[in-house]
């Protein structure tokens, strides 16, 4: 099974994907205005299907939450984060944070992958 992209509209929706997930999620502020944003969210899903695959699928799916800036029923959520920068990532697993980055970082996304991975198949 692939990663789904799944868009957050409001903090309800965000309590209860990630803070009550029982596997691995990951969280990536973007906004429509911001292509590296996109880039990032498409390019994040390509490679963490193809790194499953690879992996002969022993890991659970991992599902990319997106919160968009400019959405009215996000601003709460980018409250508690206050990310710094577009794109900007953060990693979790049973909805406790691990990791983050920001801006388009390849290296540090596919270390975030990999992280996510590995936490993925402990579960």
């Amino acid at each position: 099974m692939d990663s789904k992209i799944i868009p957050l509209q409001n903090i309800d929706e965000f309590k209860s994907s990630i803070l009550i997930e029982e596997r691995v999620a990951i969280l990536i502020f973007t906004a429509e205005w911001c292509q590296p944003s996109l880039n990032l969210v498409t390019q994040m899903k390509k490679e963490l299907d193809q790194q499953r695959k690879r992996l002969n699928q022993q890991t659970g799916a991992i599902n990319i939450f997106v919160v968009d800036h400019e959405k009215e029923g996000c601003h709460q959520i980018i409250k508690q984060f206050a990310p710094t920068t577009l794109p900007y990532v953060y990693l979790f697993e049973k909805g406790k944070y691990i990791a983050q980055f920001g801006g388009l970082d390849v290296f540090a996304m596919n270390k975030l992958i990999k992280k996510a991975l590995e936490s993925s198949r402990a579960l």
